[in-house]
């Protein structure tokens, strides 16, 4: 039995509206929806979403309204999802991430002399003047790469430029800066409204998975749209082996259907934003509620 017998297009000045009429032999359904309407509507998002996309595809629609019987029991604003492809490995045309490059500057990264002997120069080339030296497993921090060479800032503050070729870029840190841009965005967040559909601050909030998608673009990585999509992508882990940034998906409904997505920080912690009603904030997930909730955890850096 399904919970909705049928569904129509009206015309609003705007654009669209789709009504969706409930099944009133659903009694069941229908009482939990109606019993506390905000925290429900999150739960049927991508049914919704999937009844659009599948009967109202190109049309501008602009709300969704759930009747039953005579009574608009729910009217709420509607924001299409624009699905972009992530990946897994190995890749498959449904789960590919694009990982846009970022400066190394932003990502803080970091070098690792193998010369015995390395000379920072004052500029990208062999003419410039010599500024300092350094030794075999100096660390220092990358600024930029330009021609063969890395811009290097020391410890000192000094500026300066070396070969690549002496020069190991330290992988760790670059993946370490990847995370840690994901997270600061995410915490940038806190209070941000819950605004079902929303992926950008432009739309004035944010719903779960539009929240982490909106974070992982900071730091260069394309999720997919919504949380059931963004749990086929990265390598799968459990949850006793979450790491900050991870991706940690629920079923809200506990019917094991996943329905709500956030981003670990460490500590039984997770970053996400909750439902209508709600903002983005920081939510301890070592509860019972959130551990007989939690469905799979996905690396996406890695």
């Amino acid at each position: 039995m399904s919970w909705y017998t049928d569904c129509k297009l009206v015309n609003d000045k705007d654009g669209y509206v789709v009504e969706i009429f409930l099944n009133p032999n659903d009694v069941e359904f229908s009482i939990e929806l109606l019993s506390n309407i905000k925290d429900n509507i999150p739960e049927i998002d991508y049914v919704i979403r999937d009844i659009i996309e599948e009967k109202f595809t190109d049309i501008k629609v602009t709300s969704v309204k759930l009747i039953l019987g005579t009574l608009v029991v729910a009217s709420i604003p509607f924001i299409p999802n624009t699905k972009v492809h992530a990946a897994d490995a190995p890749p498959t045309a449904s789960q590919q991430i694009s990982n846009q490059p970022l400066s190394f500057a932003s990502l803080g990264a970091k070098g690792i002399v193998t010369a015995t002997r390395l000379n920072v120069r004052s500029g990208p080339s062999t003419t410039n003047s010599i500024i300092s030296k350094l030794l075999q497993g100096n660390s220092v921090k990358v600024l930029d790469a330009i021609n063969g060479w890395y811009k290097i800032q020391l410890s000192n503050g000094t500026v300066g430029w070396v070969s690549n070729a002496y020069l190991k870029i330290d992988a760790a840190s670059i993946r370490q800066g990847k995370i840690n841009i994901v997270i600061n965005t995410a915490k940038s967040l806190v209070g941000t409204p819950y605004v079902w559909g929303g992926k950008s601050l432009q739309d004035g909030g944010f719903d779960c998975s539009g929240f982490t998608q909106y974070s992982y673009r900071a730091a260069g990585y394309d999720l997919n749209r919504v949380s059931r999509d963004q749990a086929t992508q990265g390598v799968a882990v459990s949850m006793g082996n979450l790491q900050p940034g991870d991706l940690v998906f629920f079923s809200l409904a506990g019917d094991g259907r996943i329905s709500h997505v956030g981003i670990y920080l460490g500590g039984g912690k997770m970053i996400h934003s909750p439902k209508t009603g709600d903002t983005v904030k920081i939510t301890d997930i070592t509860t019972s509620f959130w551990q007989t909730r939690f469905i799979t955890a996905r690396r996406i850096i890695q």
